[in-house]
């Protein structure tokens, strides 16, 4: 898989070296910048699939580019900084993988391969989050549907989700739109 990537480092001769590496890798660098601030106008300008980025560099550091882009980019963070804070920063930032300077050529395909992974099991548990919020906001409307249908109406439980699931189908609705049409109108 080829992947389009952005690299930032202060270093003009690391991001030359990456570069290379990279594109000899079969990627392709899309931009390439000095400072932090280049780097997110890069990312914004060339939306790519993976950022590299520096820790430290001038006017804006890689952590803080990091918390921009968090979520919508993987990244991972190149740098002769291996403390521990750092690290632990670099991880509440968002950044996938880390990989301490001087970097080998044989670290970079398996770190590539780690970021890209753990950057789209996350957006799939995102995606998953969202869908189980969407279904217990449906059952929560439902539930108070029913609850106004037995009690304007008098009936049993199961005879007012009966009625919802009806009048879904007649109106083409989901339950969810029903559900909130009906309190709606009756509260």
């Amino acid at each position: 898989m080829s992947l389009r990537i952005v690299v930032a480092d202060d270093e003009a001769l690391i991001r030359q070296d990456l570069s290379e590496l990279l594109t000899g890798l079969g990627h392709r660098v899309v931009a390439s910048a000095r400072d932090g601030a280049e780097a997110l106008e890069q990312i914004e300008l060339h939306n790519p699939d993976l950022v590299i980025l520096d820790i430290k560099m001038p006017r804006m550091d890689g952590l803080e580019v990091a918390q921009h882009i968090g979520g919508r980019h993987p990244i991972i963070m190149l740098t002769a900084h291996s403390s521990p804070d750092f690290i632990h920063s670099a991880r509440d930032a968002g950044v996938m993988a880390y990989i301490t300077k001087p970097f080998r050529e044989a670290d970079i395909a398996p770190t590539i391969e780690m970021a890209i992974t753990h950057f789209l099991r996350g957006a799939q548990l995102d995606e998953r989050v969202s869908e189980l919020r969407e279904q217990l906001e449906a059952r929560r409307l439902t539930d108070r549907a029913k609850a106004l249908l037995v009690e304007k109406r008098g009936i049993a439980e199961k005879d007012a989700h009966r009625e919802l699931q009806r009048l879904s189908m007649k109106y083409n609705l989901s339950l969810k739109a029903l559900a909130q049409k009906l309190i709606d109108a009756l509260t």
